[in-house]
């Protein structure tokens, strides 16, 4: 179903606070990124499609500053700019056609789609594409900052009954003071997100916080883990999800220069705990913000985890399995487990997860044998799906 819409001379400059913004409308030749395996142990999605490229929001720690993902920065016109990434929105405008052409075409499972920046506040993509899930009842989650996704929020309810819907709230503060200005400049305020939260929840949609990047010496104090905890389950959300920074080319120079006007002592103390390397060299420092988040949620009543959708069918306890090997992988990587133990889980998760034929079926005909034939999987992991089968054949009776 196509946008109804005119898009001639809709390339203009438009002032928000502080800055002007260029709308760049295009049509790309597709939409739909196919991840060659589940997001196992965080979103669960397979799938990925956005109508924007660039955000308004500005947010300076967005991985998406790095180059091997901001095209924008190679982009002539786009180069004078002191931020390209914030202040040239390219819209494609044929979006929604778009992903309705390549869903068809690939098997259900989650997709992580909608842009809430003031851009679709003007255009109105991210609707038209949520439409398009409703439409062929495709499971949706949306990873949002914009209380603006309450707009939409009867197509989310549509997909919610056809299929799965949630809405996922990236807040790494309690609250805006003295650091959105700085870290999210064009972003919506903290309190309306935790309002939009409890908004989604009172409609019977599951909901959470995305609580990533948690930025060092920034947000990962006790008192503001606890807060941001004790606020998503004060506004129905489930779970929270809780990850680190990472600092990778020019992501990294602008994340410091942020750093810089925000308290210049904190630059040597990032480049102790970085070292130049993507996440932090002290590997157990994720653990310890992980464990507290743990601890934190089961204190409130939530999870640390996202619980997965997985719908009726022959391969569900494939999907079930699979989300406990990558929810132990988890904890192991709390618990800072060697690389290779970390990775053997999870290549054991993918096996699983895509296998084609019912895991149960072939551990109630071979037995532990019959796993360990299969790709990725040794004797301890073997052991341990046996145990999970165990128990959902014990749940059977």
């Amino acid at each position: 179903m196509k946008t109804q819409r005119d898009w001639t001379n809709v390339t203009a400059s438009r002032a928000s606070p502080g800055r002007a913004v260029t709308y760049v409308p295009y049509q790309p030749k597709r939409i739909l990124n196919v991840h060659k395996h589940v997001d196992g142990g965080w979103f669960w999605d397979k799938y990925s499609a956005h109508p924007y490229v660039g955000c308004q929001e500005g947010c300076v720690y967005c991985y998406w500053r790095d180059e091997k993902y901001n095209m924008l920065a190679r982009d002539p016109a786009a180069r004078h700019l002191p931020d390209p990434f914030s202040q040239y929105i390219k819209v494609k405008t044929n979006a929604a056609e778009l992903l309705r052409k390549e869903l068809l075409k690939v098997p259900k499972d989650i997709i992580v789609t909608g842009d809430y920046q003031p851009a679709e506040g003007r255009f109105g993509l991210s609707r038209e594409m949520l439409k398009v899930c409703s439409e062929l009842a495709f499971p949706t989650l949306i990873l949002e900052k914009s209380p603006l996704v309450l707009k939409d929020l009867d197509v989310i309810a549509r997909i919610n009954q056809s299929a799965w819907a949630c809405v996922l709230f990236s807040i790494v503060r309690a609250d805006s003071e003295g650091y959105g200005e700085v870290f999210e400049p064009q972003a919506a305020k903290i309190e309306g997100r935790f309002g939009a939260m409890r908004t989604i929840a009172d409609s019977g949609i599951v909901t959470g916080t995305a609580f990533m990047p948690i930025l060092p010496h920034i947000c990962d104090d006790d008192p503001n883990l606890e807060a941001v905890v004790k606020k998503t389950a004060e506004n129905g959300g489930k779970f929270v999800l809780a990850g680190g920074l990472t600092m990778s080319g020019a992501q990294s120079a602008y994340f410091v220069e942020a750093l810089k006007e925000y308290d210049p002592a904190l630059v040597d103390k990032y480049r102790q705990l970085y070292r130049g390397a993507y996440s932090p060299a002290d590997n157990q420092y994720v653990g310890r913000i992980g464990l507290k988040v743990r601890e934190l949620c089961a204190k409130y009543g939530i999870l640390d985890r996202m619980p997965r959708y997985v719908p009726d069918g022959p391969l569900a306890t494939n999907k079930r399995i699979a989300e406990e090997i990558f929810n132990k992988c988890y904890c192991m990587e709390l618990e800072s487990a060697p690389t290779f133990k970390l990775w053997a889980f999870r290549r054991a998760g993918w096996t699983i997860d895509e296998l084609d034929r019912d895991i149960f079926a072939l551990y109630e005909k071979q037995g532990v044998k019959g796993l360990q034939k299969l790709p990725n999987i040794g004797t301890s992991l073997a052991a341990f799906i046996a145990r999970k089968l165990e128990e959902v054949g014990s749940q059977k009776k």
